[in-house]
């Protein structure tokens, strides 16, 4: 986690953008940003997705550390669009190892995310996903670029919110929805939460 104010500032330095330019693009403020380049702020999911897509990049490949800053994972995601031009599919077998796994936690949070796809250069990704008790995905709605959502609760109990609508899934339970619709999600119980997500085009 050290890195990733680092890694954000570099970026930003690397595509000449001064962080005027990245607040009035993300909407966020000037000195939150500059918080979260020098390890003082706690971005959410929401809040770093912005920077990301500002940056030409996911937020998996913001986090780089000592064990996978050597693994390839891939460009940014390629639009609905152009995929469809290209009809790119696998050619080829990849494993992902336990061990090396992309991993990412939150500032401040019992977040973690891990992807289990060997990059994002394929038509989904998927991520395991640990969630400590009442966490949630932050208090503004994320929104992705066209395409489709699928969430598996794998362990204890989440609470999403979709378009307004509040559906409360449980150990077993999926749900499916399209990925330019507004959410956010809220672990409900006391015990912790593991998800599966699917999600393409990948874009996390």
């Amino acid at each position: 986690m050290k890195t990733l104010g680092l890694r954000i500032r570099e970026e930003r330095r690397k595509q000449n953008l001064t962080l005027d330019q990245l607040s009035h693009k993300t909407g966020l403020s000037k000195s939150f940003l500059s918080q979260i380049e020098r390890n003082l702020g706690q971005p959410s999911i929401t809040s770093l997705k912005k920077i990301a897509h500002v940056l030409g990049m996911s937020v998996v490949n913001l986090f780089i550390d000592e064990t996978n800053q050597n693994i390839d994972f891939g460009r940014l995601p390629l639009s609905q669009e152009d995929r469809e031009k290209e009809r790119i599919y696998v050619k080829d077998v990849k494993i992902v190892r336990s061990a090396y796994r992309k991993s990412l936690v939150l500032p401040g949070s019992k977040i973690v995310y891990e992807l289990l796809t060997p990059d994002l250069n394929r038509q989904v990704e998927v991520m395991y996903v640990r969630i400590g008790p009442h966490e949630n995905s932050g208090t503004e709605p994320t929104k992705d670029p066209p395409g489709e959502k699928f969430a598996l609760v794998l362990k204890g109990s989440l609470q999403f919110t979709i378009e307004d609508k509040v559906y409360q899934l449980h150990e077993g339970d999926s749900i499916y929805f399209p990925a330019d619709s507004p959410f956010s999600w809220q672990g409900i119980g006391k015990s912790s939460i593991e998800v599966l997500w699917v999600l393409t085009p990948p874009w996390f």
